[in-house]
């Protein structure tokens, strides 16, 4: 007779897989893979060692508390509903926009991903108790919040012009239209 597969789910949920093994396999790769990339530990093989050590420890550590488990039972579920939305907004996008004439789908697609990306953050903190109530509705808080917009499009301003000190290559940056009067 043949289970199903909610059976299955449940039987990994309470055997921890949810819980602890998988948090720990990402923690333990994202962690081994920047090691690995920053080479911190030197260039030979025998420093893989020396990561996979340090990915572990970190791993194992994180998992020492429910804090971890907790954030990522709350945030993935909804970062799949993100992706829901984002792959909404492709098919509608496709519907209406037609792509030989339309150059800047990438550009909207960051801009709804950026956003859908932060409500869910916010949501996932708020539920996960690290604040509570409306904090980005407040008006109390209504000068900061704009204050800290404001600090990331200047610094993004300035980051970005920074890379492109002559026209020829700022060819291909987003502002380009914005620099050349949208020409």
């Amino acid at each position: 007779m043949a289970v199903p597969i909610s059976v299955i789910l449940q039987d990994w949920a309470n055997l921890g897989i949810f819980d602890y093994v998988l948090p720990f396999l990402l923690i333990f790769a994202l962690v081994f893979a920047i090691m690995q990339k920053i080479k911190i530990a030197g260039e030979s093989e025998e420093n893989r060692w020396i990561n996979a050590i340090v990915a572990l420890a970190v791993g194992l550590m994180a998992l020492q508390f429910d804090y971890v488990s907790t954030f990522f039972a709350v945030l993935f579920p909804r970062v799949g509903i993100g992706i829901g939305i984002l792959l909404l907004a492709l098919i509608m996008l496709g519907l209406f926009v037609d792509y030989k004439s339309f150059k800047g789908q990438a550009y909207i697609f960051m801009i709804i991903g950026g956003i859908v990306g932060a409500v869910i953050l916010l949501n996932s903190l708020q539920d996960f108790s690290w604040w509570t109530g409306s904090f980005w509705l407040t008006r109390e808080n209504t000068s900061a919040l704009v204050a800290g917009v404001i600090l990331i499009v200047f610094v993004f301003l300035i980051v970005n012009n920074a890379k492109a000190k002559d026209p020829q290559e700022a060819a291909g940056t987003m502002w380009t239209p914005i620099r050349a009067g949208g020409k």
